[in-house]
């Protein structure tokens, strides 16, 4: 139970982190409508979807536990496409920093 909690923390710090005004470089400085339209471009689309990729397999190294499950590709863009949608003002960062949590709270349930 205090490996989860230790885990939990872990997870949580970059958030209190961002709140606390820390800056977001690249791609995640970019809004949500950003990520929406990053199809025009396919330089836009392969740096934006890295970029997520990247921060999310960032966490899971630097929290020395599995929280990706697998690295599913697809499945985490198609996840930051539906957050994007419905929260467009939202940078991606954010955004990203969200579907972390989730996978992490799935991880921990297995």
């Amino acid at each position: 139970m205090k490996r989860l909690l230790a885990g939990v923390v872990m997870l949580l710090l970059p958030i209190l982190c961002l709140n606390a005004g820390s800056t977001i470089v690249g791609a995640g400085s970019q809004s949500c409508t950003a990520w929406m339209n990053r199809n025009k471009n396919p330089v836009v689309k392969a740096a934006f979807e890295s970029w997520v990729v990247g921060f999310v397999s960032g966490l899971n190294v630097g929290a020395e536990r599995e929280i990706v499950g697998g690295g599913d590709f697809t499945a985490i863009v198609a996840w930051m496409d539906r957050r994007c949608k419905s929260n467009s003002l939202d940078q991606i960062g954010v955004a990203a920093l969200d579907l972390a949590m989730e996978l992490a709270g799935n991880a921990a349930k297995r």
